[in-house]
């Protein structure tokens, strides 16, 4: 006998889930669209200081209608297309019961991004290595990161925008700038970016390994000149790209790496991260441990090295993007050089494996006393930050 969900106000992710089984039990219409249309209604719901209840059951279809359309107004160029109103009376019912005690916009949109989480399906996520990093972890590596004022910071896979809100958090004067291959992760990436209180209209569907054009889509570089004359590469890269997915061999053969027989997705995304930032620029990436450990993989390194001023490699616990995936994972932190050339024999590189990662086994959330997470990142932040702020002042030389 199938077992209801519950779910635990406060607890995004059981939230989530049961809005997914809601949204999937009704069938016949996409969960995420679905979905979305439902989260855009509440957060505008929320924004107007409506004094009904959310969807009251009178009428709810015709008030998620109206309260769409204001969203519409309210952020303009968040959604390249409105969300449509995907749902019967009954299916959207239930779903505002969940949501109706709730508030969307609180703790740092903790909801939002639970609810983008939870409701893109698994095997999607699987086959595309998609596997978004949690608040808490995008938090500490902005903060490693350590943007300043002026400086442009570039996600080239930036899904819901979690990095970048996190690095805008840190330094709201800093320019953040999205791109995403998926329409839809990038809609509601706008939508995250807007309710932050900054320009949703920087975060852009598109293919970011292409360096070309692509039908409509123009290339980062093509984009960026076009907004930014004198574009000459970003400040910052803070990424997690997806580690799976055939881009297939044609489109590959046009990275160096792949030619060195290196073709998989995140790898590529390495190279284009590099050429990416300026000279002197800052990278922090996520990357599949074997990367950077493996002894298949020594002639990346080698090629890395040449490159770039590697200053950390900091390992993630094993659960950190459970219950997803156990890949175990790692955070590259370098400068970029200024020109390819000898690693010289007595660069230091900072060696850290997290040993509190902030979920269980089977991907929940483990908070301390006080409701913070238990993850130890954070004792991390300082002496990263103070590597790579030395490491590029040295390369400046």
């Amino acid at each position: 006998m199938t077992r209801r969900r519950g779910f635990r106000p406060g607890d995004w992710e059981s939230v989530a889930g049961r809005l997914d089984e809601i949204l999937c039990a009704h069938g016949g219409e996409d969960p995420l669209e679905a979905a979305l249309a439902l989260v855009v209604a509440k957060l505008e719901h929320e924004a107007a200081g409506h004094e009904r209840p959310f969807l009251d059951p009178r009428g709810a279809l015709a008030e998620q209608r109206r309260l769409l359309e204001s969203a519409a107004r309210r952020w303009p160029g968040v959604f390249d297309v409105a969300p449509s109103v995907a749902l019967g009376e009954l299916a959207l019912e239930r779903c505002a019961a969940v949501l109706r005690e709730l508030e969307l916009s609180a703790d740092g949109l903790a909801g939002l991004d639970a609810l983008f989480e939870v409701l893109v399906h698994g095997a999607h996520k699987g086959e595309k290595g998609q596997y978004f990093t949690p608040r808490y972890v995008a938090r500490e590596l902005a903060a490693m990161l350590a943007p300043r004022p002026g400086e442009r910071v570039v996600d080239p896979a930036c899904g819901s925008a979690c990095l970048l809100r996190q690095a805008l958090a840190f330094e709201p004067r800093c320019e953040a700038w999205g791109f995403d291959v998926d329409a839809r992760a990038a809609r509601i990436g706008r939508a995250a970016i807007a309710l932050s209180g900054h320009p949703p209209e920087r975060l852009r569907v598109c293919d970011s390994l292409a360096r070309g054009a692509v039908g409509a889509q123009a290339s980062i570089e093509a984009t960026m000149r076009a907004e930014a004359p004198g574009f000459g590469g970003f400040d910052l890269v803070l990424t997690n790209p997806p580690f799976a997915g055939d881009v297939g061999a044609s489109y590959a053969r046009g990275y160096e790496l792949a030619r060195l027989g290196h073709g998989e997705r995140d790898v590529l995304f390495l190279e284009r991260a590099l050429e990416l930032l300026r000279p002197g620029g800052r990278l922090a990436v996520v990357l599949p441990h074997n990367k950077l450990g493996g002894a298949a993989f020594a002639e990346l390194r080698a090629w890395l090295l040449e490159r770039m001023r590697v200053v950390a490699v900091v390992g993630l616990g094993r659960n950190t993007f459970r219950p997803h995936t156990g890949q175990k994972t790692c955070v590259l932190f370098g400068v970029r050089r200024r020109a390819r050339g000898e690693v010289p024999p007595d660069e230091p590189i900072l060696f850290a494996l997290s040993e509190r990662d902030g979920k269980d086994a089977r991907g929940r959330v483990l908070r301390r006393q006080g409701g913070e997470v238990d993850h130890d990142l954070a004792e991390l932040v300082d002496e990263v930050a103070r590597r790579m702020r030395d490491a590029a002042e040295e390369l400046a030389r």
